[in-house]
């Protein structure tokens, strides 16, 4: 099975506890143009688990699968948010170690209060979706990695602002 590197800073290494999952074989660039597809539907955003207002963004089908697998988590029905996982991360990432996870992150920034609008960039074959977090103490990010069939490929906690960095195959 493939294993994938990257290059990480003293921040995130103490977050790559919280990290959630690494997606084999995905080359993720630092830099990506922005996805065109999307419908007319309005986003909205969450607020501890519940729906506010509906935002003025458009959202795709993979915006609205990461808002969902993000609200399975905040929630705590880790089966449910790692549901559409593909096969190389169903593998990694169990519900029980999204769990362990998600109270590792929350340790380190605080209890989850609400998040803002998903922001997708294409990456050559995936579309990956960034959802800002405001948490307790500090501002995050939650980041999924998705298959053109819609499953997930990678699912991440973050500080804001880590790049899109390139994950490398390795034999």
């Amino acid at each position: 099975m493939p294993h994938n590197v990257t290059t990480l800073s003293k921040r995130q290494v103490a977050q790559a506890v919280a990290t959630l999952a690494l997606s084999a074989g995905v080359l993720l660039p630092a830099s990506g143009s922005a996805s065109a597809a999307t419908q007319a539907h309005a986003a909205t955003t969450t607020v501890a688990g519940q729906v506010a207002a509906p935002s003025p963004a458009a959202q795709t089908p993979y915006d609205r699968t990461a808002t969902q697998t993000l609200d399975a988590i905040v929630d705590g029905n880790f089966a449910a948010a790692t549901a559409h996982s593909d096969a190389t991360l169903r593998k990694v990432l169990t519900p029980e170690a999204l769990a362990g996870a998600w109270k590792t992150y929350q340790a380190t920034f605080g209890r989850y209060r609400s998040h803002g609008d998903p922001k997708d960039v294409a990456v050559g074959e995936y579309t990956v979706v960034s959802v800002p977090l405001r948490m307790e103490r500090e501002a995050g990010e939650f980041r999924v990695s998705f298959h053109k069939d819609g499953s997930v490929a990678g699912l991440w906690l973050l500080e804001p602002g880590v790049p899109i960095s390139p994950v490398i195959r390795q034999p």
